[in-house]
């Protein structure tokens, strides 16, 4: 099913969002009640718009250690200062932002503050 998932591809540009990650997060709960000690938000450029169906986006956010060939090589810092991220959308569901830091899963998952 995650085939069906649209993807969007962007040339990483800064937002204004700030993101406050959550540090390998198992799963949704993790992110939205982040107990990492550095709770300090960062900026982010979006490299990436992943659009997924409720049903896709839930079992993302079920287990977010499994690997996703879409995750995979992206994220990371750019310029030492902000963080490069795929932005996680499903229609009713919270939107997330993703770094794996060059892996292909959840490494750093953040939500908007």
């Amino acid at each position: 099913m995650e085939n069906q998932a649209t993807q969007t591809s962007t040339n990483p540009t800064e937002t204004k969002l700030r993101v406050r990650f959550a540090r390998k997060p198992f799963g949704l709960d993790d992110v939205l009640h982040n107990c990492d000690p550095d709770d300090s938000s960062s900026p982010v450029a979006i490299e990436l718009i992943k659009e997924m169906t409720s049903t896709e986006y839930d079992a993302f956010a079920e287990n977010m250690y499994r690997d996703h060939p879409w995750l995979d090589g992206r994220g990371g810092y750019i310029n030492h200062s902000i963080r490069s991220v795929v932005m996680v959308t499903a229609p009713d569901r919270k939107t997330l932002f993703v770094d794996p830091s060059g892996s292909a899963y959840g490494r750093y998952v953040g939500v908007a503050v």
